[in-house]
């Protein structure tokens, strides 16, 4: 029988094959929530317990041996097995972890709440840390492994990325009464006398409206990209010029009659359409959990 302190636990798998995938130590720590030295240490006791070097720490990257690259596939069939035991056996409560979710803005003003109401309710042993990026950022970030999830603007076409259409909200043409527009439609001509605000300009929206004006044959038009809702919100409002924004954003700013929707004949704009995006592997089993979760409560 196998002596208890020669057992292989899964927590030094689930370390040794974060390693393996993100290359570093400190990525690891960074992803597990833990710390460098706890992440060497766990390595450490698994090449003890199977008697090899299993990481080469060279000074820039830590490098899988052979040995490693045979026990990976192993190491990964362990936790999946893991993951499918308590998907299908265990109940909600038996669901632990913790994730790092991030989501663009329109999310933070829209789903966020609901989201993580229904979180707490079904899964109250899930903790979540919450980080509100631009949609390009939340990508690198998931790539690079600081983020376990995210709700961008986008699908993320990476390999192993999974998308998951989540929701989708339409953009409008919106306007303060101190810019005197025309009650009836008007033209994107009549819309390039004044700055655009909208989202930043590594986004679809931008990029969209920038287009839109070119393909129009119109060369003069001013696009004021900002990172904030509320700051787009608040300078149309204020009388800088017209934005491009969901109207679900602006509620309160169309009741009072402080922004109301233009109509732009030549001006059609695409729904914004969010994914919910995340690394498949085989402890994937909370984030597909959640975003099973998100997807039947939109």
């Amino acid at each position: 029988m196998m002596a208890a302190e020669t057992m292989i636990t899964l927590k030094n798998l689930e370390t040794f094959v974060w390693v393996a995938r993100l290359g570093g130590f400190g990525h690891t720590a960074k992803r597990l929530n833990t710390t460098q030295s706890a992440v060497s240490q766990r390595i450490a006791q698994l090449e003890g317990t199977i008697g090899t070097p299993l990481i080469d720490r060279q000074p820039r990257r830590t490098v899988v041996t052979p040995k490693g690259r045979e026990l990976l596939p192993y190491a990964e069939r362990m936790l999946r097995l893991h993951s499918e035991i308590l998907h299908t056996v265990g109940t909600s409560d038996t669901l632990r972890g913790h994730i790092r979710l991030g989501v663009a803005e329109t999310i933070a003003h829209t789903q966020l709440v609901g989201l993580v109401q229904k979180m707490q309710a079904v899964y109250p042993s899930v903790v979540v840390d919450i980080e509100v990026d631009v949609s390009t950022n939340l990508r690198d970030s998931l790539l690079r492994g600081d983020l376990d999830m995210i709700i961008p603007s986008m699908p993320i076409l990476a390999p192993n990325v999974r998308n998951h259409d989540y929701v989708r909200y339409p953009m409008a043409w919106v306007a303060p009464p101190s810019l005197r527009l025309p009650e009836g439609p008007i033209t994107l001509n009549d819309i390039a006398r004044f700055p655009v605000i909208t989202y930043p300009k590594s986004t679809h929206p931008y990029q969209g409206i920038r287009d839109m004006f070119l393909r129009a044959g119109i060369a003069d038009f001013r696009l004021y990209g900002n990172t904030s809702l509320s700051a787009i919100a608040r300078l149309c409002a204020g009388g800088i010029g017209v934005s491009v924004i969901p109207p679900t954003i602006i509620g309160p700013e169309l009741e009072s009659g402080e922004l109301r929707i233009v109509e732009v004949v030549d001006g059609q704009l695409e729904d914004l359409q969010f994914t919910i995006s995340y690394v498949l592997s085989a402890d994937a089993y909370l984030l597909e959990a959640i975003a099973s979760l998100a997807l039947d409560h939109r």
